[in-house]
């Protein structure tokens, strides 16, 4: 079955659509602890959202196998503590134009402007699909 918000004139399928993330460290330093994870979710629209510890962020992006690009990022605008509004700062700087990128199924790196970032997928890793009977053991389809 596809998925139905994928059939519209700006629908994406690139590898990246439909998948959550958790920025777990930035430039090397991790996230803070102990607040709202900081977590980006890629559409099938062709836009990124997600929170930068403050406020909630958009904006289009494009995806090869070696880059990410960022469209300008618009974020809502609360304001904060120090602390908080550095975080944002360095969240949305390092998001920012084209963006190297290494992902696999659980973990990703964006090398931004402002260093890399290390992601982690939000989404638990799929079970192993049980085998059905009479296909255990020898590997083979049985035949019908």
């Amino acid at each position: 079955m596809t998925d139905p918000r994928a059939n519209g004139p700006n629908a994406t399928s690139d590898a990246l659509a439909g998948t959550q993330w958790e920025i777990l460290t930035i430039d090397g330093e991790p996230t803070p602890s102990g607040g709202a994870p900081l977590v980006i979710t890629f559409g099938h629209d062709g836009r990124v959202s997600g929170t930068t510890g403050l406020n909630q962020l958009t904006a289009s992006y494009t995806v090869t196998d070696e880059y990410v690009t960022f469209g300008p990022l618009a974020t809502t605008r609360r304001t904060g503590s120090a602390e908080l509004m550095a975080l944002e700062h360095t969240v949305v700087g390092s998001l920012a134009g084209m963006c190297a990128i290494r992902h696999g199924a659980h973990t990703m790196s964006i090398d931004g402007p402002l260093g890399r970032i290390e992601l982690a997928n939000t989404d638990p890793p799929p079970e192993p699909a049980p085998m059905p009977p009479g296909e255990q053991g020898n590997g083979l389809s049985p035949e019908g």
